[in-house]
């Protein structure tokens, strides 16, 4: 009896499952429709500063693109936090409280209030995903912006993507390359994809890079049924003079 679930599990877990499935092409889709693709365009003149500092001038606030839908969305390059709480004036002491202090003593931020006349009221955008570990050349080659490198300084391309956040995220990574975690289209038993229509998506097309976890939703309520006891049936809706169990 205890067998079959070995044998499912080993079905589960042979390495290579997955290999019948093409990835996104992530390069495609970010030319055709995001508009700001390669970043090269404004990078590819400009000398790199390798220092960690505040998000500025078109970084500073989320950008705009239009989908071939017609659909606006946001292109955010980092987190809008109070001065206060990366000088650490706010008294917090969770994860996040502690993550921007972090942040703020590795950009040295009280030297920029002071250079910019700020208050600690005011805000500023900032990179908080990797804990104020993280910093936009950690991921982003240094020559290159069209390029994204590797914890072992192996150069890859957006469509690699998955390699990059693989370097911190190493369970997840194992769970999407198995088919665990993440989206997939098309067929579940790949030996019927003959055309190629089983595609699956890489990190970037459900997670923000600069920004990936997703942030707390409000639960819906559950749908409204007509229950009237136990094992019974829902009680339909029906138009006057509509027969019962016709629907449209």
């Amino acid at each position: 009896m205890k067998l079959l679930p070995l044998l499912l599990l080993c079905l589960v877990l042979t390495p290579g499952a997955a290999s019948a499935q093409v990835l996104s092409d992530r390069i495609e889709i970010l030319t055709n429709d995001h508009g700001y693709f390669p970043c090269m365009d404004c990078h590819g003149d400009q000398e790199s500063v390798t220092t960690p500092r505040i998000l500025q001038e078109e970084h500073a606030e989320p950008l705009e693109w239009e989908d071939a839908d017609g659909n606006v969305h946001l292109v955010s390059f980092g987190d809008r936090v109070a001065l206060a709480d990366l000088l650490g004036e706010s008294g917090r002491t969770d994860l996040l409280g502690r993550t921007l202090v972090k942040i703020g003593a590795r950009i040295n931020i009280e030297t920029y209030i002071e250079e910019n006349g700020l208050a600690p009221e005011d805000s500023v955008w900032t990179m908080v995903h990797g804990g104020g570990n993280l910093w936009c050349l950690d991921c982003h080659d240094n020559e290159d912006r069209d390029k994204l490198v590797g914890l072992d300084g192996e150069l890859l391309t957006f469509n690699q993507s998955y390699l990059l956040c693989g370097g911190c995220h190493g369970p997840k990574l194992r769970d999407w390359d198995m088919g665990i975690h993440g989206s997939t289209t098309g067929y579940w038993d790949l030996s019927r994809d003959e055309d190629g229509t089983t595609v699956r998506k890489i990190c970037v097309e459900c997670h923000l890079p600069h920004n990936p976890a997703f942030p707390p939703m409000m639960p819906l309520p559950g749908p409204v049924t007509r229950v009237v006891g136990p094992g019974a049936k829902h009680e339909t809706h029906r138009e006057p003079g509509q027969e019962e169990g016709v629907h449209e």
